[in-house]
């Protein structure tokens, strides 16, 4: 009867990871698939002394998981963080890849605070401006013929003088 209970206990143990198990494989498979896209990403991770230390890259990840977390499909598992970059001194964007990183980071999808898309590569020594529109300034070019102007200045004299009376 012992050996019993700790079969039935292994299997129900089984079962409730099963679920857990489905969503590590569904991540794992969708961390390689290409095409890859630009995220930022916040993590907020439970340190030791149960502090909560937060983390803030921009990264490459694989669209189809970007697509499973944003629609609340994938809930666990692994993610898989490349060409990583980050805020650093100066507040300027710095590579992760150096001497001792390659440049990857893997992180708990449980993990995630924020996951946003970006539309391009963040450039590596320049801060948030780089992300603002640009204000372009607006020229309005001269189109308009020798021919056409003094039609248009005809047509503003003769509604001032119906103006006028």
């Amino acid at each position: 009867m012992n050996m019993f209970k700790k079969i039935t206990l292994l299997a129900i143990a089984l079962l409730l990871s099963a679920c857990s198990l489905d969503e590590e494989a569904s991540a794992l498979a969708a961390n390689g698939e290409q095409p890859k896209v630009w995220v930022f990403a916040q993590f907020n991770v439970v340190e030791e002394g149960d502090e909560l230390e937060s983390y803030y890259y921009y990264a490459q990840i694989s669209r189809a998981i970007y697509q499973q977390i944003s629609q609340n499909q994938l809930n666990s598992g692994f993610i898989l963080l490349e060409n990583v970059k980050y805020w650093g001194n100066g507040d300027v964007i710095h590579d992760y890849k150096d001497i001792e990183n390659a440049g990857e980071l893997v992180f708990r999808i449980e993990d995630i605070a924020k996951l946003d898309r970006v539309n391009v590569e963040p450039e590596v020594g320049v801060g948030y401006e780089q992300f603002e529109e640009k204000q372009s300034k607006s020229r309005v070019e001269n189109t308009t013929s020798e021919e056409d102007n003094s039609e248009i200045e005809s047509a503003n004299k003769s509604e001032t003088n119906s103006e006028d009376k």
